[in-house]
């Protein structure tokens, strides 16, 4: 009995020290429940809108969410909104309101391409239905009938775009980008000028032709291994426009037994394996650019996913001719010899030749070049890499091993060996590779040592800038120190975000960083049900000012989900401060990130105090999807640094 007085009170006091807790429960599931009405009257009110006249929408069908989100956007792409004709397709997967009835299907014959610019569309997953499952894509009855409008901006956007852009890569990618959209916009109702008598489709056609014809890809040289059964031929290849070499392309080719892609050209370089050379080596220049947009441009990539538009222009297409009978490929061929005709190795030479020359030079290139060659040696023959394990540092030959090792090497052309002091150390220049990654990504690199002149050990390997970025610093008029520490604190940095290298990134960044940084926004993969009635998709950029703790939290998290990383720098603009301001820099460069899960481009700016020699400091990072004209390096010297000598 006093046992059973005791546990009533027991109870009553166990109720009260908890209830905040039932009550937060309590709370998670009305919340929840809220979510659910009103996700569930969202979808009755459009559905229910049978007419049309609120909202457009469609439904999709699939066995995955994937496959019924592109079936739903396919419909709505195809909706006719006059009402005119209704058409029952012999498939049941994709369905769309009619003024009759919420699930008639229409035929893609029956139906021209609805002219929509592919922004704002709005998306719910519905209850499966027979063990499929089923999206609703809807948009507003005022953005359907505003799409015109944005899709000619868009075009228009592009087109101007590609006339300012300095590389030949860039205009293709906007021109193309223009020409897909093109297609679906109505001509008949106001077609787009490029001036009063010239139609911008006729226009864009035109220009990429003009574009792709004066790119220039020629077989500079073979070699032949006997003991490679499957590619016995390595082939190397220049990619010039006009005479110059082409910084960044990828392309596509036929290796005798099936199609290759996501090659990659860098400062006109590119190199391929083939299993026979008895025919021409045909090509495919990507004009495409799938994956930037998937990211930078879903209206594009949907277009794209559709074979009419994706091929609606062939103009990428090369046949490359082999000069050369079989039986006298070389086992190894010097690319660089005075024998092999190359507008790439030419062009490259004119770009040193701007260079403003390093005073400063190596007593003794001797034992350099014999560590160079050593190393090359075993990756042109594939020997063991402990072999040249004694020329590194613990630091330098991790990244070694992530750089050169984990990519499957193998020599993009014969390395021209250069040696430059800077400092304590030689800077060894360089060995171009092509980089094979998870997902067969192929890149060409250049790689660069540190070496120690004390020690005669590597210190640090990194990936060395392109041509044309190079070209810009090490043409200024700055005494050497400057050039060499700014062109190796950028291979440094670059390399980093290669590597995924977070110790190094929160080494070089200031505690009081002051950090932009900007995300293109995709279709979300997440569960459709966790999306909000009216969060909108398209092409959005979003941007953020981070702490560096915020920041580096972020690279983390990114860094954790990809398999690979690559940027590149193109586009540089420099500045250096002087007096109070010595020891500043800024760079403006245009970026492009390229990972296996995300894709963009925009205009990196950093502010770098280099004061401290032995630990440089970015004060400003700052991530712009377009380039401001009205801001640039020098106004971020400017703009960033006091007369005090500080930073703000």
């Amino acid at each position: 009995m006093g046992g059973s007085q005791l546990l009533l009170p027991i109870f009553v006091l166990f109720i009260v020290r908890h209830m905040h807790r039932f009550y937060s429960v309590l709370l998670i599931l009305l919340i929840f429940s809220n979510q659910l009405y009103a996700q569930s009257s969202s979808i009755t009110r459009i559905l229910s809108d049978v007419d049309r006249k609120n909202y457009v929408w469609a439904i999709g069908y699939g066995k995955t969410l994937e496959e019924a989100d592109n079936d739903a956007m396919n419909a709505l792409m195809n909706t006719d909104t006059n009402f005119t004709s209704v058409t029952k397709s012999k498939s049941t997967d994709v369905t769309t309101s009619t003024s009759s009835t919420q699930e008639e299907v229409f035929t893609q014959e029956s139906m021209a391409i609805s002219n929509f610019y592919l922004e704002d569309v709005c998306r719910e997953q519905l209850p499966d239905e027979k063990g499929r499952k089923r999206v609703l894509r809807y948009v507003t009855r005022e953005d359907w009938e505003a799409r015109h409008d944005v899709l000619k901006g868009k075009v228009e956007e592009y087109i101007a775009s590609g006339q300012y852009a300095s590389n030949v890569e860039d205009k293709i990618r906007y021109y193309t980008w223009a020409h897909i959209l093109l297609q679906t916009y109505p001509e008949k109702e106001a077609p787009i000028m490029i001036d009063e008598t010239t139609y911008a489709k006729h226009w864009l056609v035109n220009q990429l032709r003009e574009l792709l014809d004066a790119i220039e890809v020629k077989v500079i040289g073979v070699e032949q291994d006997k003991n490679n059964t499957s590619y016995p031929y390595k082939v190397f290849l220049d990619f010039v426009h006009d005479g110059v070499p082409i910084s960044y392309l990828r392309f596509g080719f036929f290796d005798g037994r099936g199609y290759v892609y996501d090659e990659s050209v860098k400062d006109g370089r590119g190199v391929v394996q083939v299993k026979d050379v008895s025919t021409k080596l045909s090509l495919d220049i990507d004009c495409l650019y799938k994956d930037l947009a998937r990211q930078l441009d879903p209206s594009v990539y949907v277009l794209l996913q559709n074979p009419v538009y994706a091929s609606s222009f062939q103009g990428g297409h090369k046949e490359i001719e082999f000069n050369q009978e079989r039986a006298k490929y070389p086992k190894s061929l010097n690319t660089s010899a005075d024998g092999v005709e190359s507008k790439v190795n030419e062009g490259l030479k004119q770009i040193e030749a701007s260079y403003v020359e390093v005073k400063n030079e190596v007593a003794s290139i001797k034992p350099y070049t014999q560590m160079m060659q050593n190393i090359t040696n075993v990756i042109q023959k594939k020997e063991d890499v402990e072999n040249i394990r004694k020329y590194f540092t613990d630091d330098a030959w991790k990244q070694y091993d992530k750089i050169v090792t984990s990519g499957n090497p193998i020599l993009a052309r014969t390395p021209e060996y250069k040696f430059i002091n800077h400092d304590s150390l030689t800077i060894c220049q360089s060995i171009p590779l092509k980089l094979t990654f998870s997902g067969n990504r192929s890149f060409i690199e250049d790689v660069v040592f540190r070496v120690n002149d004390s020690t005669m050990k590597i210190e640090s390997v990194a990936y060395k800038l392109s041509a044309k970025t190079e070209q810009t610093i090490m043409s200024m008029g700055w005494d050497d120190k400057a050039r060499l520490t700014l062109v190796a604190f950028l291979e440094d940095y670059r390399s980093a975000y290669c590597l995924m290298n977070i110790d190094y990134i929160n080494k070089v960044f200031a505690e009081d960083v002051y950090i932009i940084r900007g995300v293109v926004l995709k279709q979300s993969n997440r569960k459709f049900s966790d999306m909000q009635p009216h969060q909108y998709e398209g092409t959005k950029t979003v941007y953020y000012q981070n702490t560096k703790r915020e920041y580096l939290d972020h690279l983390r998290r990114c860094f954790a989900s990809k398999e690979f990383v690559n940027i590149r720098f193109e586009e540089c603009n420099v500045a250096k401060g002087y007096y109070a301001k010595e020891g500043i820099y800024a760079v403006q460069v245009k970026q492009m990130y390229y990972s296996n899960n995300y894709a963009d481009d925009g205009i990196l700016t950093l502010a770098i105090d280099m004061r401290d020699e032995q630990q440089p400091l970015v004060r400003v990072r700052v991530w712009q999807q377009e380039r401001d004209v009205t801001y640039d390096a020098e106004q971020m010297i400017d703009g960033t640094v006091r007369v005090a000598n500080e930073l703000h």
